[in-house]
């Protein structure tokens, strides 16, 4: 018990001293360090040859997924048809949203996994499964909006006006 008293103490004192940031998103909850170390994993990627996306990978640095040079590799959970970014002790959740076009925004979600009829793996395409909505696919819909290339699900053939878009697949990248 005084161990742990000791340890607390030291940890207390270390951290008093600490100047608090501003939160970046996702929010990295509190958890134990070995939780926080435990998953690592290899990036999903745009598969896109010849296009200017070709190799970004998907971000979790913001509730809308986007593609970026260096992107997440936390550690995926591909459990019970979900895409699971494992962060803080926790996963923040791919999920598809509702639109009226044929692409649909992505979100990530902080451990509220609403989309179920994901497939990935290690070295695979990332598929959405079939819904009342739409036939299952592997294709994804890029666009540049405000300097970040933002990921949809791409269902059709609509795209977004007055921006630069490509269509493209994302694969989980081997280790």
């Amino acid at each position: 018990m005084k161990c742990l008293s000791a340890l607390a103490t030291v940890f207390s004192i270390s951290i008093a001293g600490l100047h608090a940031a501003p939160a970046p998103w996702p929010p990295t909850p509190p958890g134990t360090p070995l939780c926080k170390l435990a998953k690592s994993g290899p990036p999903i990627v745009a598969d896109s040859p010849s296009t200017p996306i070709n190799g970004l990978q998907l971000s979790v640095d913001a509730a809308t997924p986007t593609l970026v040079k260096k992107g997440f590799t936390g550690g995926y959970d591909f459990t019970n048809g979900g895409i699971g970014a494992w962060r803080g002790c926790h996963d923040y959740w791919l999920n598809i949203g509702t639109s009226p076009y044929s692409y649909k925004p992505l979100t990530w979600d902080f451990d509220n996994q609403l989309t179920t009829t994901w497939t990935a793996a290690v070295g695979t395409l990332v598929r959405a499964g079939a819904t009342a909505d739409y036939s299952a696919t592997s294709t994804f819909l890029t666009c540049n909006q405000g300097g970040s290339w933002v990921v949809y699900l791409q269902t059709g053939s609509d795209v977004p006006s007055s921006v630069t878009c490509y269509i493209t697949q994302l694969r989980v990248a081997t280790v």
